[in-house]
C-alpha cells in the first residue's frame, strides 16, 4: 500500500489500522494454532489410554512427531509475525496520539507476554497451558480493540482499524463522471436493438 499521495498524519494513521488488523490477525492464527495442539494431543492421549493406538509403532511415532513439529513450526511463525505486528503497532499508535497504545494497550501486551511466557515455563497441565494462553489471547484483543476505540474517537475516524474500502464503488461505473463526451456519445447512441 502506498501512501505518498496521503498528507503525514493521515499515512500515519492507515499505518496504524494496517497494523491493528495485522496484530489482530496473528493472534487469531495463534489462538486457532493452540486450539488445534490442545485437540490433537488430548485425543492422542485418550487414544493411547483406551489402547487404539499403539506409540511402540513407527508409523504412529512418525506421524505425532510430524504433526507437533509442524504445530510447533506454525506457533512460532505465529508468535514472530505477533511481535512484529505488536512493535509496529506501538510505534504508529505513539505517531498518531501522544499516549500511544495507552494502559490498555500496553497492559494487553504486557498480559500475553507474561501468560504466554508462564505457559511455557510453568509445568502445568495441557489444559492449564492452553488456558493461560486463551487468557493472554484475550487480555490483547481487548487491549488493542479499546485502544482502537480510543483513537478512533480522538481521531473522529469511525473506520479506522477496520475492514480496507473496496478498490471500485458504484460511482465508479457512471461514465458520466469518466468523460462527458464520452457519456453524451453513449446516450446520443443509445442502447442497440435487435
Amino acid at each position: 500500500m502506498s501512501f505518498e499521495s496521503m498528507s503525514p498524519h493521515e499515512g500515519n494513521l492507515e499505518t496504524f489500522g494496517l497494523a491493528t488488523r495485522r496484530v489482530i490477525r496473528f493472534s487469531v492464527g495463534f489462538l486457532v494454532i493452540v486450539l488445534l495442539t490442545a485437540g490433537f494431543v488430548l485425543v492422542g492421549v485418550n487414544a493411547v489410554s483406551r489402547g487404539t493406538v499403539d506409540l511402540s509403532y513407527p508409523g504412529t511415532q512418525a506421524g505425532l512427531v510430524l504433526a507437533m513439529s509442524a504445530l510447533g513450526l506454525l506457533t512460532w511463525v505465529c508468535l514472530v509475525g505477533l511481535l512484529i505486528s505488536a512493535i509496529v503497532w506501538i510505534v504508529s499508535a505513539h505517531k498518531v496520539s501522544p499516549t500511544g497504545p495507552g494502559a490498555t494497550g500496553y497492559g494487553g501486551l504486557f498480559a500475553i507476554l507474561l501468560l504466554i511466557s508462564l505457559s511455557y515455563l510453568l509445568p502445568v497441565t495441557l489444559l492449564a497451558d492452553a488456558g493461560l494462553r486463551l487468557l493472554g489471547w484475550v487480555a490483547l484483543i481487548a487491549g488493542v480493540v479499546l485502544t482502537r476505540a480510543r483513537i478512533r474517537r480522538e481521531t473522529g475516524r469511525p473506520d479506522l482499524g477496520g475492514r480496507t474500502r473496496t478498490i471500485l464503488r458504484s460511482d465508479d461505473w457512471d461514465a458520466s463522471k469518466w468523460d462527458p463526451e464520452v457519456h453524451r456519445d453513449i446516450e446520443r447512441r443509445g442502447r442497440p436493438t435487435d
